[in-house]
């Protein structure tokens, strides 16, 4: 990493994020396998209620590929967009609150370098986490008979890649073009929240089934992946979209004036601010007499 010393500082700045999740997907998909025999004949009489095939598919929830769906992939790319936005919206807007983007700047690196390796590492570190959980399926596979191809896995895996890519870039933009990390984290995770239920409501709603292929959740469905294997063309579509986020974090960084951009919002700033002009006034004295005006 020494040829990209900024992404390697993106690394450093959130391994204590991505070594989290990374963590948290190997021990959940280790423990999914594990309880999945204790669970399978209780869950053959079970009905899932109209319109869960947003959010599990339409396997049945008894069968490996309709349990994994709903235990693992269906909710793990949530944690890992969240990490996502995180990192997205401390790139840029982050750094300048704390004071460094200035000296990142300072650096004999362009800004357009410094943005992509800034992505780029924070994308190595989330392809990372999110292939982080294929050794706890390889050990549950070991211990445990779970009936599904490891390869089927493996493609549901790198599925979650691509749409996690699209909100680290989105997350990116906000935080290139808007003022603050606040304001880029409200709109990120809006349009997380948004775009989510707009697919799992979808399901279940007709009047909202074109609308829910504008989710990129809809696009990037793991059940889909478990069943009929990796879609290219679907995948795809998704790092188009991350690429011209990207394209566009690019154009706001550049026209981006950091010496005067706002910085981060802080009710303990604002609440210091009013304490001290309210000292000033009340130690302003009024003038004895109305002449003195």
């Amino acid at each position: 990493m020494r040829r990209f010393p900024v992404a390697a500082k993106t690394l450093r700045d959130y391994r204590a994020a991505f070594i989290s999740i990374a963590f948290v997907l190997f021990a959940i998909a280790l423990l999914d396998l594990l309880i999945y025999p204790s669970y399978k004949d209780s869950l053959e009489d079970f009905e899932l209620p109209a319109g869960f095939e947003g959010f599990i598919g339409e396997s049945p929830l008894s069968s490996p590929e309709g349990f994994i769906a709903a235990e693992f992939f269906a909710w793990i790319p949530l944690l890992l967009i969240v990490v996502a936005v995180i990192a997205g919206t401390g790139i840029i807007a982050g750094e300048e609150a704390a004071g460094t983007m200035d000296l990142l700047l300072a650096q004999p690196v362009s800004r357009r370098r410094l943005l992509l390796e800034r992505f780029g590492g924070a994308a190595l570190g989330l392809l990372a986490a999110a292939l982080a959980g294929l050794p706890g399926f390889a050990l549950g596979m070991l211990l445990v008979d779970f009936d599904l191809g490891f390869g089927r896995i493996i493609a549901a895996t790198v599925n979650m890649v691509p749409v996690t890519l699209l909100f680290l870039a989105f997350s990116i933009w906000m935080s290139s073009a808007l003022a603050n990390r606040t304001q880029a984290s409200i709109v990120s995770i809006g349009l997380v929240v948004a775009a989510y239920f707009l697919n799992l409501i979808g399901a279940s709603a007709d009047v909202l089934e074109w609308p829910r292929k504008l989710s990129p959740f809809y696009w990037a469905d793991g059940s889909r992946v478990l069943v009929d294997g990796f879609d290219y063309a679907r995948a795809g579509g998704l790092l188009a979209v991350a690429a011209l986020f990207v394209l566009l974090a690019l154009r706001s960084f550049e026209q981006r004036d950091i010496a005067s951009s706002a910085g981060e919002w802080r009710l303990s700033s604002l609440l210091l601010r009013f304490v001290r002009r309210t000292r000033e006034e009340a130690h302003t004295e009024p003038p004895a007499h109305p002449a003195e005006y």
